[in-house]
């Protein structure tokens, strides 16, 4: 577990600095857009949301007790972040994103915590589904403005390896929450994907199935 560790520690960084030139490249006009793969946000809204997500490692505790919940709490963090400037946002982020990756570097690898859905966590799945945020979050905001955004395999494949990542206690993994109750054993397959990124879009809902085991585990997807 500790070379994955490291390899998702040295991909945050590298995915954050895409992110962030993605933002700053934007068109200050199309900060107002709706974002197609999350039509109740703008541009902008997107970008505060990695924001807050970021920040939830910086202090900000609250976590959601059970996967219907997080749509909620999302939408309350982003409230309480009312800056919707596209300049000011990419600068947080650049202050915010590296300092929240410095704090989970100096977690222990076994330290349980709590996280979304009511379960609890280590470090290296959490920095993982972080990484899996700022990889998804980036296309969608390619998506609504128009611009590049590539999400490469092998970070695609960090993201899934260290979410797969059998939870502190027995607890199962991360990702495991966020199907009914029988998906458990698909998503392991996921780890090992010949198509990590098309696993990655298609668990987040971006992307049709590619595999007959991700068609298979797309039935097992929580509505919410």
């Amino acid at each position: 577990m500790g070379e994955l560790r490291q390899e998702i520690e040295d991909a945050l960084p590298r995915a954050h600095e895409r992110f962030v030139a993605l933002v700053r490249s934007v068109d200050p006009a199309a900060a107002v857009r709706t974002v197609p793969a999350c039509p109740d946000w703008s541009v902008a809204e997107l970008a505060a949301h990695v924001l807050t997500v970021y920040r939830r490692a910086l202090g900000d505790r609250r976590r959601s007790a059970t996967p219907e919940e997080t749509a909620t709490l999302n939408a309350q963090c982003l409230a309480e972040v009312p800056e919707r400037d596209l300049a000011a946002l990419a600068d947080l982020l650049d202050a915010d994103g590296p300092a929240s990756f410095a704090v989970l570097r100096s977690f222990p690898g076994d330290l349980s915590f709590r996280f979304h859905g009511g379960t609890r966590t280590t470090v290296t799945p959490v920095s993982a589904v972080i990484l899996g945020e700022v990889l998804i979050h980036g296309r969608d905001l390619a998506e609504a403005t128009g611009d590049d955004w590539v999400i490469p395999a092998d970070e695609a494949s960090l993201v899934l390896r260290g979410a797969n990542l059998p939870g502190p206690d027995g607890l199962p993994p991360i990702f495991a929450t966020w199907l009914q109750p029988g998906g458990e054993t698909l998503l392991a397959a996921t780890a090992t994907t010949s198509d990590p990124v098309g696993a990655l879009t298609a668990f987040f809902r971006r992307t049709a199935p590619t595999t007959p085991e991700l068609v298979a585990l797309s039935r097992y997807l929580r509505s919410v």
